[in-house]
């Protein structure tokens, strides 16, 4: 089934979609939020809804972008 928005019922999908593979995250489908701090209500495309597997490299990256640099030393 292509999942690109199409074949929904009523000609739309109205929940998240995953911010890397650009597909709807399904009712029992494991998923997490992840927010970066240089990009908190999600503007740049990365803070938002993520499948799990997906969203593992962004939730990694989002640790590292969201170090303060104080606590480093």
């Amino acid at each position: 089934m292509l999942l690109d928005g199409t074949n929904f019922e009523g000609g739309g999908y109205g929940g998240h979609w995953c911010k890397a593979c650009r597909q709807p995250i399904l009712f029992q489908q494991p998923s997490t939020r992840i927010e970066f701090q240089n990009d908190p209500d999600g503007t740049k495309g990365l803070t938002g809804m993520y499948h799990r597997e997906c969203g593992r490299p962004f939730a990694s990256l989002a640790r590292v972008v969201n170090l303060d640099p104080r606590t480093l030393r």
